[in-house]
């Protein structure tokens, strides 16, 4: 937090507080002073309101601003100086009455500032003040010439004018009673009830009264109402004026003061929730309590006069704020856990430090407390009246340190002292009920022990024998009845204890007579019937690097043991066995631990040099307080003191700090929590966070200030924030309140926001706020539609070019297999037709018949494959149907031919499987091939041929009866090679199984496309 906690709970009691008139008159509070230091940008606030959101807005000299418990927002768009009056309307818009811009609107949700301008002139006065909403939605505001009134909803005004009077300032100031009337405090015209129906104001007191009995000279400041409905209104020249709004009767209270006069007040309550006025003027700050109709006034709150503008009550929070020409002052009388009981100046030398409490057994009234000081004696403190009287140790002119005090049952308090200056007696006894000291036997003989008068701890068990002690020295114990001592060890065992410097720092005795030792090696406790000191701390993983000194021992409601050491705190059972170890890890703030107190609830209280802390053995919550809670100084290492349970006394220098425990074992309500600010990439934006914030891509990277709205002096907040969609756990961040986030992909998010108070209570409904981070266009779905189109139309286009690619290659083909059949087909078939004729006129043993002969076969063979060529051309014949009936055609012709039976199984159904010409000639070739082999070469009488599809890949196999052969040996023909050779360009295998006399197989198999 930026504010400064200045605690002030001293000046309550600095001047006369201990006075007869007026010693316990006014509330024991401290003060939170804001200035400049904090942000507030200006010193002189005019007036403060609280918005629907929780937000505390203040009007200062240079401009409005908004406070959130932490930081300020100041709203300098343009002039508002002098901002004397503002209000929020029910949509959370904040209005504002200023001196140089006259009425301003803050929008809600823009937070944009705008002037609103009215076309009456003497309403659209720049100089104007004192905004107000009334139950009705109007707003009311004040200028030089008279009051306004103006519909927030449409901009229309009304002006009611004043009559003009010496007074050159704004005219009013407004409040509204429980039945909802309007009163304008109208300065030196008088007091207004506004007449609805009548739409006019009537002066009920005042100089323009109706009545002239009641036409009195009185100048009017400001007003409040109490709880009964009671008007309190602020004068310059007749004080306190309380006003019933029901009856018109009046009565005025003087402040006693010629020349201050009441600026500014308000109604409320202190911390005992006795009913307060609190009134201000040009020189400070006071109160009024109504039932002994006196006026208090609050001294050295700030170091010089200062004036009082306003003042301004939550109702929600109780706070009440002080607007003045030095700053804010702040009071709290909720959260104001800590009070300050200041030691009268003059009655003791100071400094001096409260070290023991002690009630007073014999005042039936429970009020008296006997307080041991860090020298000179003991404080008799009268709480209901806030008496002390001071009592001297003997003897003269010593330096007694008091270290503990007991009170027995004849009411006689026995008291150990560390005598610095090494005069005796150490052990003092003083009867309470003639003020004396005394000197009993077994006091002159406890005297008598110890090199030097250190008596750091004592007391009587239940033998009625008093136990005393000091840290290097050992103990003794002595019996009341034969002033003997009694100690159940001999000198040796006590010596062994304290060898080695294990010096004793406390001694304690719990409810079942048992007595404790704190020492430098750890605790120990007395074996009276074994009269010996056994060693009672127990190993554990905590207190492996931590010191085992002991300072303090407390017995808690169980029978625990706690011990306060240095650096941790230990609780120990009944058996013995550590079962708590608290250290720096669980939130210790100094090493020197020493007070320790338990209250009725069991919580533990811990004093240390860093403050004071405080632990629920149950929910393991470990709290700290300091000076910003309202303690005199952090240093808490004296005894601390629970009275009734219920309260708690810290010993402090000069005073005493008082602490209600109950405040802390209620069920407390968790503070709100509010957006303070919104930025992105650094830069402020403004959103309405009851809607999604939508963020653009390239706005991914934003930060979010909250804050808890609780304005408690208990500063120590805790924050935590989470968002769904990317965290996959809450982060919790300690009192920092800023969540920020960086690189979110496209997406809705969901943020959640909550806070803790300083005891651990968190908001059981975090703030949620929707945050939808729009893509950028290319990650758009329409983008990506667009791409997917581009890409398809792409695609599409390449398809079209490939299939016009195939469609101009099959015109190609067709073209070629046209011009071989009609043109080389046509001139083969004209030359073998030319040599059967030439044959056929020669004689049959002329000499050239043997080669036209050979000319028409070869023609024939040259025809025979230029159909072959032609006909795997022809796209045509790309189905695998046409090729397989090719192929049937040509193995009934030329196996018939040769006698051999023959039997050739296809598929009847090829579906849409088609061959590439490539395939289609190769496949062709390797069947021609084998089955002409077969023809010529097998001597078969049988053959099969069977086709068929497996899987994606076509299968050929042609098997024969015949005389079979090696075909491993090597063979000049190139048949066999040149089917391996297109069973390769098939990306297929070719296997051939024979052997002599066995027969053929050829088996062909290569894949194609379904």
């Amino acid at each position: 937090m930026i504010s400064r906690n200045i605690c002030v709970g001293l000046v309550f009691f600095l001047l006369h507080l201990f006075s007869v008139s007026c010693k316990a008159q006014l509330p024991s509070v401290s003060f939170e002073v804001i200035t400049t230091k904090d942000g507030l940008p200006s010193n002189t606030v005019f007036s403060a309101a609280r918005d629907q959101k929780g937000f505390i807005w203040f009007g200062t000299r240079l401009c409005p601003t908004r406070y959130d418990g932490a930081s300020f927002r100041n709203f300098l768009d343009f002039e508002t100086n002098l901002v004397t009056g503002l209000a929020a309307d029910k949509d959370n818009n904040i209005w504002l009455a200023s001196d140089r811009s006259g009425i301003c609107k803050i929008g809600a949700d823009s937070l944009n500032m705008t002037a609103i301008p009215s076309s009456d002139r003497q309403a659209s006065n720049k100089q104007t003040g004192y905004f107000f909403i009334d139950s009705y939605g109007k707003g009311w505001y004040s200028n030089w010439y008279g009051v306004s009134c103006m519909d927030l909803k449409t901009g229309k005004f009304k002006h009611y004018p004043f009559r003009q009077t010496t007074y050159v300032w704004v005219k009013g100031s407004f409040i509204e009673d429980r039945q909802h009337n309007l009163w304008v405090i109208g300065r030196d015209n008088g007091l207004f009830r506004y007449d609805r129906q009548a739409d006019t104001l009537v002066c009920v007191l005042g100089a323009d009264a109706q009545d002239p009995k009641r036409r009195l000279p009185i100048v009017f400041t400001q007003a409040c109402m109490d709880q009964q409905g009671i008007l309190w209104i602020g004068t310059h020249n007749y004080g306190l004026i309380q006003y019933d709004p029901q009856t018109g009767n009046y009565v005025n209270y003087s402040n006693e003061s010629p020349s201050s006069f009441i600026n500014s007040v308000e109604a409320g309550y202190d911390e005992n929730g006795k009913p307060v006025v609190w009134w201000g003027d040009h020189e400070g700050l006071g109160v009024f309590r109504p039932e002994q109709k006196k006026f208090y006034r609050f001294s050295h709150l700030l170091p010089d006069a200062y004036e009082v503008h306003d003042i301004f009550r939550d109702k929600t929070e109780g706070i009440v704020w002080v607007c003045t020409s030095d700053g804010i002052l702040k009071y709290n009388p909720k959260s104001n856990l800590i009070q300050t009981i200041a030691i009268p100046d003059g009655i003791v030398h100071f400094p001096v430090v409260v070290n023991t409490f002690l009630p007073d057994k014999t005042d039936p009234s429970g009020e008296t407390f006997w307080l041991g000081l860090s020298h000179t004696g003991m404080l008799q403190w009268n709480r209901r009246t806030n008496h002390f009287m001071l009592f001297k140790f003997p003897p003269e002119k010593s330096s007694p340190e008091t270290r503990w005090m007991i009170q027995r049952e004849d009411g006689k308090i026995w008291i150990g002292v560390n005598q610095w200056r090494y005069k005796r007696p150490g052990i003092i006894v003083f009867n309470p009920e003639n003020k004396q000291f005394l000197n009993p036997p077994l006091s002159r003989l406890a005297n008598q022990y110890y090199s030097v008068p250190f008596f750091m701890y004592g007391f009587f068990d239940r033998q009625k024998r008093l136990w005393i002690g000091n840290s290097d020295e050992g103990i003794h114990v002595l019996d009341s009845a034969s002033c003997k001592e009694v100690s159940p060890w001999d000198s040796q065992t006590q010596l062994d204890l304290i060898k080695g410097n294990n010096l004793i720092n406390d001694m304690r005795i719990d409810k079942q007579g048992r007595v404790w030792l704190g020492t430098y090696k750890g605790v120990y406790y007395v074996d009276e019937e074994e009269r010996k000191f056994v060693y009672a701390d127990t190993p554990h993983p905590a207190l492996r690097n931590q010191d085992p000194a002991v300072n303090t021992l407390l017995e808690d409601h169980n029978g625990n043991i706690w011990a306060a050491r240095w650096g941790s705190i230990t609780q120990t059972d009944k058996n013995g066995v550590i079962r708590t170890v608290l250290t720096s890890k669980e939130g210790l703030s100094d090493r020197e631990n020493r007070g320790l107190a338990e209250d009725k609830w069991g919580n533990i209280w811990i004093g240390n040099y860093e403050g004071l802390h405080y632990y629920n053995p149950v929910s393991k919550k470990l709290l700290r307080f300091t000076v910003n809670d309202g303690l005199l100084s952090n240093n808490t290492l004296q005894r601390l003191f629970v009275h009734a349970g219920n309260e708690l006394f810290i010993g402090q220098k000069n005073g005493i700090n008082l602490l209600k425990i109950d405040k802390l074992s209620g069920q407390p309500v968790p503070p709100p929590v509010a957006v303070s600010s919104f930025k992105i990439h650094e830069k402020e934006q403004y959103f309405d966070f009851s809607r999604p914030v939508r963020l653009k891509r390239s706005d991914n990277a934003f930060s979010v200030d909250f804050s808890a709205l609780n304005y408690s002096k208990l500063q120590n907040n805790q924050y935590a924030y989470y968002l769904e969609g990317f965290d996959k756990n809450w982060n919790y961040i300690g009192s920092n309140h800023l969540a920020y986030y960086t690189n979110l992909d496209p997406d809705t998010y969901t943020l959640y926001l909550k806070a803790g108070d300083a005891f651990g209570n968190w908001n059981q409904n975090p703030l949620r706020i929707q945050i939808v981070v729009l893509p950028a266009f290319y990650e758009t779905w329409w983008f990506r539609l667009l791409i997917v189109a581009a890409i398809a139309a792409i695609l599409y286009a390449l398809y079209r070019y490939r299939i016009n690619q195939l469609l101009r290659l099959q015109q190609i083909r067709n073209r070629i297999s046209a011009d071989l059949h009609d043109e080389i087909g046509a001139s083969l078939s004209g030359i073998s037709i030319m040599g059967m004729m030439a044959k056929k006129n020669l004689q049959e043993k002329h000499p050239s018949a043997l080669f036209l002969e050979r000319m028409v076969e070869e023609t024939n063979q040259i025809s025979s494959s230029l159909d072959d060529i032609v006909w795997s051309i022809n796209p045509k014949n790309d189905d695998l149907s046409h090729l397989t009936a090719r192929m049937t055609r040509y193995a009934s012709e030329l196996l018939e031919a040769k006698g051999i039976a023959y039997k050739m199984n296809a598929p009847d159904y090829y579906g849409q499987v088609k061959l590439s010409m490539e395939q289609r000639r190769d496949f062709y070739l390797i069947f021609k091939e084998a089955l002409n082999n077969l023809a010529k070469y097998a001597q078969c009488s049988q053959a099969w041929v069977e086709i068929s599809l497996q899987r994606h890949c076509l299968q050929l196999v042609i098997r024969d009866n015949g005389i079979g052969f090696e075909p491993h040996l090597y063979t000049e023909r190139n048949g066999l090679r040149n089917m391996r050779k297109r069973a390769e360009n098939l990306k297929g295998t070719l296997l051939i199984q024979s052997a002599p006399g066995e027969g053929t197989m050829l088996q062909l198999s290569f894949p194609i496309s379904a």
